[in-house]
Formats: structure tokens, sequence, C-alpha cells
């Protein structure tokens, strides 16, 4: 591989992290508007985002930092259309699945502290469906998995997002505007006073 390739691969690699904040402003300006999920798809992951980042007395929630209008935008623009069906679809079963009995709280609690055997059984039934689709052939997926599915592919491109906004970046992280000197090797505790760098 010649130099020219190398760099050109390498730039691909790190186009989704500098696309991310791009995006990110992209997503605040059109609050109205929705982007890959509906209205109805977008308040449930707002909702849903609230129930996985709730936001403390000291810091804002994912709903005040616009992180679901960022994920539906970044969807939009950066998933891959195979993978883009797969999360409407999941997402229109989470939508179907929530009532009084089963909240969002529910599900975000099942899908993130259910134990290990069972993780990996849905891991299971996510292979075997994602196969039936490449072949062509009809598939189904319990709610349970697709919920699943969804909110663990959905979970750290949220914490992303998060991390990555304005307010949380410049008010809670450790921010400097033009990074790149050298301190040596000294701990985070006395560097940033413990808070790791907004990116």
């Amino acid at each position: 591989m010649n130099r020219r390739e190398a760099l050109q691969k390498l730039g691909l690699s790190f186009g989704i992290v500098i696309a991310s904040p791009v995006l990110f402003h992209a997503s605040c300006a059109k609050k109205s508007s929705t982007h890959f999920f509906n209205e109805i798809e977008l308040q449930l992951l707002t909702d849903t985002s609230d129930v996985i980042i709730p936001g403390t007395s000291e810091l804002p929630k994912a709903s005040d930092v616009g992180v679901a209008e960022y994920v539906d935008h970044y969807i939009a623009d950066i998933v891959e259309e195979d993978e883009q069906k797969n999360l409407k679809s999941f997402m229109q079963q989470y939508v179907r699945a929530i009532n009084p009995e089963k909240p969002i709280e529910y599900w975000v609690e099942q899908s993130f502290s259910s134990d290990w055997e069972i993780k990996e059984s849905w891991k299971e039934e996510i292979n075997n469906y994602e196969k039936l689709l490449a072949n062509g052939s009809e598939a189904s997926i319990s709610n349970e998995v697709a919920i699943f599915a969804l909110l663990t592919n959905l979970q750290s491109l949220m914490i992303r997002a998060y991390r990555g906004s304005e307010l949380v970046g410049e008010q809670y992280l450790a921010y400097d505007p033009i990074p790149g000197r050298q301190v040596g090797c000294i701990d985070l505790e006395e560097a940033t006073g413990g808070r790791i760098w907004s990116l």
C-alpha cells in the first residue's frame, strides 16, 4: 500500500468522528423537523434518551442538549441503508410495545440489566434474523430482542451526542478551545479537577 492510499483510508476512518460535531450543529438548527424518524418515534427517542441520560441537579438531561435530534440526523445521513431499515423496523416495534404495564423505563431496564445468558440468546436471534433478511426471506423478531437491538445500538450514539454537545462540552467537561499543550505525566484530578476532556 502506498502513502496516498494509506492517507485516504485513514481519512475515511476519521470521517464519522469529524462529521459528528457538524451534524450536531445542524440538528440543533432544525428542532421542528425530523430527518429519519417520524414525530412520534422522535418523541419516544427523546423520552428514552432522558431515561438513559436523566441528568442530575448539576448536569442537564439528554433532551436539554438535543440528543434525540442528533441521533435522528446522524442515522439519516451516516448510517447505511440496510442498518436504517433495521433501526426503523425495531423503532416501530418499540412504539407498539409501549404501554402502561411496560413503559419506557421497563424496556430500558430490560435491555441493559438482563443477565448474560439472555443477552447471548438475544444476539443469536438477531443474527438469525439478519441472515434470513439477507437471503430475502421473511423474518420477524420478538419485541424484547428488537428493543434490545435498538437501544444497545443507540446508547453509545446518545452518549457521544451528549458529551459532544456545546453545553456539556464547554460547561461540564474540561474544555480547552485550542488543545495541544503538553504538561507531562500528571493525574486527571490535578490537570482538570477530575473531569474528562471535552471533544
